[in-house]
């Protein structure tokens, strides 16, 4: 599963194909990447740019593992500036630009985990009616 914002083939090798493991680790990106986005953005806010780094770090790791190159651009920007504290300025247009990276890509994830259930939950009673008529039950 991939489109333009995220590329789950990592997810996929890593996992062996195992769907149930690719989902809780998106299900855990997005409870926790989000969250990291926001205490980015409030240390920011409070002038504790300097303390970003640490934060942009745990995030990036997930962030990669679900290939969401821009995304992972910015937030690379983020730490390495926080951590050298040169041009600090820069670190308020790079949370504006991930946070739109981040809300397009979680949109996108989630439009196309509806639509793969969707299409999961069909085939499946596609094969509860195959299964029916083959053992001779009627369906009423």
């Amino acid at each position: 599963m991939s489109s333009v914002h995220y590329n789950l083939d990592y997810l996929q090798q890593v996992f062996q194909g195992n769907e149930a493991m690719v989902h809780r680790i998106l299900d855990s990106f997005e409870a926790q990447v989000p969250g990291y986005l926001n205490e980015m953005e409030s240390r920011w806010r409070n002038g504790d740019w300097q303390n970003i780094h640490p934060i942009a770090h745990k995030a990036r790791s997930s962030i990669s593992m679900l290939g969401m190159k821009p995304l992972l651009e910015d937030v690379l920007q983020i730490e390495i500036t926080s951590r050298s504290g040169l041009h600090e300025g820069d670190i308020g247009a790079r949370l504006t630009t991930a946070r739109a990276s981040l809300e397009l890509a979680l949109e996108a994830l989630r439009r196309d985990r509806a639509k793969r259930s969707e299409r999961l939950a069909q085939r499946g009673h596609e094969r509860l009616r195959r299964g029916h008529s083959s053992t001779g039950l009627r369906r009423a």
